[in-house]
């Protein structure tokens, strides 16, 4: 929701609370015995009170910089808002002829109390999501490139924003070689030449630009990290005009122009993550059972923990640990040097048929039938992956990625994909998989996933192209 009044809800509801509660202490306070009829009449002032509460704030725009502001403007924020509450409620009760009903001391406290109480909340609410804001745990991690100047500049916005999802990951000075150096007290990571390199190896969800005095370089920069599904954000709005789906937005009261391959609506995203947290339950419940009846059979065959464990690379390079039934020996990972010659994919993946390294009967079985998956029902329930994805490369495989290959990387792994209905084990060509994920990317929509997770259930049953 874009407009002010609307966004903060955590705000609306707050001021909603406080105010019932100043009005109900206020009651309590200044009638030692109430009447039942009293108190109804009290009960329907405070409902009374909750909707001007919300008439105010929908024809206002009272919550406009509302993380922005400092004591003294909240303050007067709160009495502005009380008064006309207050106002309005009097003019109500005039109207009506209910003024006679009700105590003047009750009401004229309930206005101080509320302003008292208001004020509080919203400083502890502002403190809370602060702390909140700054341990986020998917925080949106930016890289600043532009000149020494424009880099300076909107450092210093970034930091003078009060609440904000972006972490400063990267900063690269396209105009010297300031390498090692700080600008308002963040290190140069980069220089020109290496800003690929660099991203192409941290952690970075958006790029913030601004090299004013080269636009063709500004665009040829959002270009090509626009090619691996990163966010692109660019101070300057001409000079863009063939960049896909430009917007303009703010970060920090800067104006940009936001670019992106595509958009993905707030409902769309929704649905997927509701999706993924009722499989991931279903999942995990299977998994639980299905490790009652075979960790027992993995355990005899090969002694040794029941569940698999491996630091796996996730969205824009997040490493999370992601679960399976183990069907290989203990050493599998160790013996999986020797047999990298063995490799029948061409590029960073590794498979080869009769692997040694699986255990024989029980580890052929759950992989043949994908029981062995199903721990990551648990990933997926925790947030790391996604029912529908890519597939998580290990640590080695990510690190000789190129540039283009970390496209696979722009959205959450998932337990299944597009690769894994196209035959996986007919494909021997790393890029054709590539290929597969970076149309499922481009092209995403709930439907594709409801029809590759239907196509998957079909390939487990049917045993085609897994292994």
């Amino acid at each position: 929701m874009k407009q002010a009044r609307t966004k903060h809800l955590d705000f609306i509801l707050g001021d909603i609370l406080a105010l019932e509660l100043a009005h109900g202490i206020m009651v309590l306070a200044g009638n030692g015995r109430l009447n039942r009829e009293l108190m109804n009449w009290y009960l329907q002032l405070g409902i009374l009170l909750a909707v001007i509460n919300l008439t105010v704030i929908a024809f206002t725009d009272s919550y406009r910089d509302v993380l922005r502001r400092g004591y003294l403007k909240e303050i007067i924020a709160v009495c502005k808002r009380m008064l006309v509450v207050f106002a309005l409620e009097i003019i109500f009760l005039f109207a009506f002829q209910l003024s006679a009903i009700f105590s003047r001391w009750i009401l004229f406290a309930t206005l101080f109390m509320g302003i008292f109480l208001m004020y509080g909340e919203r400083l502890l609410l502002k403190f809370y999501l602060k702390k909140r804001f700054g341990q986020v745990k998917y925080a949106r991690t930016l890289m600043v490139i532009g000149t020494a100047n424009q880099a300076r500049t909107m450092i210093r916005k970034l930091k003078a924003s009060a609440l904000t999802i972006f972490k400063i990951e990267g900063l690269a000075v396209t105009d010297r070689d300031m390498k090692g150096q700080e600008i308002e007290g963040v290190l140069v990571t980069s220089n020109k030449e290496e800003i690929p390199e660099y991203v192409g190896s941290h952690i970075v969800d958006e790029i913030l630009i601004s090299v004013p005095d080269d636009p063709q370089y500004e665009s040829k920069t959002a270009k090509l990290f626009l090619s691996i599904g990163l966010v692109v954000h660019i101070y300057m709005e001409q000079y863009f005009q063939d960049l896909p789906n430009r917007e303009q937005q703010q970060i920090s009261g800067m104006n940009v122009l936001t670019c992106f391959n595509r958009e993905v609506s707030m409902g769309a995203a929704l649905f997927k993550r509701l999706m993924d947290i009722a499989g991931g339950l279903i999942g995990t419940v299977l998994a639980l059972l299905i490790g009652l009846v075979v960790g027992p059979m993995i355990y005899i065959k090969s002694p040794g923990p029941v569940i698999f464990s491996q630091i796996r690379v996730g969205r824009n390079g997040r490493k999370f640990r992601i679960y399976k039934f183990r069907s290989m020996y203990m050493d599998a990972e160790e013996r999986k040097k020797d047999l990298m010659t063995q490799n029948k994919i061409k590029g960073n993946m590794f498979k080869m048929d009769d692997d040694p390294r699986i255990i024989p009967g029980i580890g052929h079985f759950i992989r043949k039938t994908s029981l062995d998956e199903f721990p990551q029902f648990f990933n997926v329930l925790k947030g790391d992956m996604s029912l529908v994805g890519t597939r998580p490369p290990t640590v080695d495989e990510y690190e000789k990625y190129s540039f283009y290959q970390n496209k696979r990387l722009a959205i959450k792994p998932g337990i299944t994909g597009i690769w894994q209905i196209s035959g996986r084990s007919d494909i021997t060509d790393f890029d054709e998989v590539v290929r597969l994920d970076s149309e499922y990317i481009d092209d995403w929509n709930i439907e594709k996933d409801i029809k590759i997770i239907l196509k998957t259930i079909l390939v487990i049953f049917t045993r085609k192209g897994s292994a």
